[in-house]
């Protein structure tokens, strides 16, 4: 009978020993989107950017402290104590009017492309007829040498008087000219919040529009352009919210093509007393991959093997965080992981491994992968983002 019993467990472990297998590399879906995710609903197929790119595949990871937060990005929020204008040479000399709301504005005034040079000495600034003592700060050559990229001719002088409407006049101006105001000690702010910092083409978008007076709203009026990274534009509708305050709502091009990277919504608000102009940044990206299919998660080795399907040949990146299951049952980050390769368009799989050494004492399973992204690296792309990816 014991004879009997060896031989059936003999029999027996090699299908346990399957089925153990099986179970630890049991293929499943990621978890359901959550609201702020990005998920690609549809695919391009774009040729690869021009240049040299790298085809090696790469994968690491490193240790992360399980006692520090690990924060998602927020969108950019620009905040603006500024304005711009454009006049003629003609104008300026006779003098156009600018607004003030605190001391110790400084004023740039820069030739456009064959406009004449300017020099700090040809700017006056008056008030009710009266000169205003202006303080010289520096020319062309001066800000050119501290590193700063201004056209040759521009110059910047600081305005030590308070609140008010004042006269920029120019001698001998020719040609057309910028003058940029900004005033640093203003409690007048321009603010304007992305509700994402990235978006796939064809997706929406809204930026909120807030012109503030010392942290109050202040009534006024706002325009908008989109502005894409190759220079073009194209205007945005600035309506009020329900909140009563303004809201940019668009939405971007289907069709991007190879031109990732950074947009801008550039903003125009005035209150009919004080102008200010800011410009906010995100990421448009081309839906060129996205993760599909069913992960392989390896929990005795760490290891997370994920599906992506690649429309648009080019070099595709994974990254993710892993948490782990520490004594009283919380959950901490505790290491971090990247995986890239170049892939024609096809089925795909790229494999975060994570290290196990990275693992502190008292941590284990049950594992979750937050902060999952796929990047597409050859045009500078944040397609796909998921909070919460997988439990295993």
């Amino acid at each position: 009978m014991r004879t009997q019993h060896r031989a059936l467990a003999a029999a027996t472990l090699p299908l346990l020993l399957a089925m153990a297998t099986t179970a630890t590399y049991a293929a499943t879906p990621l978890l359901p989107a959550s609201g702020n995710d990005q998920v690609p609903g549809r695919l391009v197929a774009l040729p690869p950017p021009s240049g040299d790119h790298e085809h090696q595949a790469v994968s690491y990871a490193w240790k992360l402290d399980p006692t520090a937060r690990v924060e998602a990005a927020t969108p950019f929020e620009a905040e603006s104590r500024e304005y711009w204008m454009t006049v003629d040479g003609a104008a300026l000399e006779q003098g156009v009017d600018v607004s003030m709301t605190a001391p110790g504005s400084l004023i740039r005034v820069s030739p456009g492309r064959g406009a004449r040079a300017m020099a700090p000495a040809q700017l006056r600034v008056s008030q009710g007829g009266r000169a205003v003592k202006l303080q010289s700060l520096a020319d062309a050559t001066q800000l050119q040498a501290a590193g700063m990229p201004v056209s040759a001719g521009t110059s910047i002088v600081k305005l030590d008087a308070g609140a008010g409407r004042y006269r920029l006049q120019a001698q001998d101006a020719r040609g057309d000219y910028v003058v940029h105001v900004y005033e640093p000690q203003s409690d007048v702010v321009l603010r304007a919040r992305p509700d994402r910092q990235q978006v796939l083409a064809g997706g929406r978008m809204q930026v909120a529009v807030d012109m503030e007076r010392a942290g109050r709203p202040v009534p006024g009026k706002a325009q908008a352009l989109l502005v894409a990274p190759d220079g073009s534009s194209t205007p945005v509708a600035v309506r009020g919210g329900r909140d009563g305050r303004n809201v940019a709502r668009f939405r971007l091009p289907e069709a991007t093509g190879n031109a990732g990277g950074l947009w801008e919504l550039q903003v125009f608000a005035n209150d009919g007393e004080v102008a200010r102009d800011a410009r906010t940044a995100f990421a448009v990206a081309a839906p060129t991959a996205r993760l599909a299919g069913e992960f392989e998660a390896d929990p005795a080795r760490l290891r997370v093997s994920l599906p992506v399907e690649v429309a648009s040949t080019g070099r595709f990146e994974v990254r993710g965080t892993l948490y782990a299951t520490a004594a009283d049952g919380s959950m901490a980050p505790v290491s971090q992981a990247h995986a890239a390769n170049w892939f024609e368009a096809g089925k795909r799989q790229l494999t975060l491994a994570f290290d196990r050494s990275h693992l502190p004492r008292g941590y284990g399973r049950p594992f979750e992968l937050r902060q999952l992204e796929l990047h597409d690296q050859t045009r500078m792309s944040p397609i796909e983002s998921r909070e919460y990816a997988l439990k295993f």
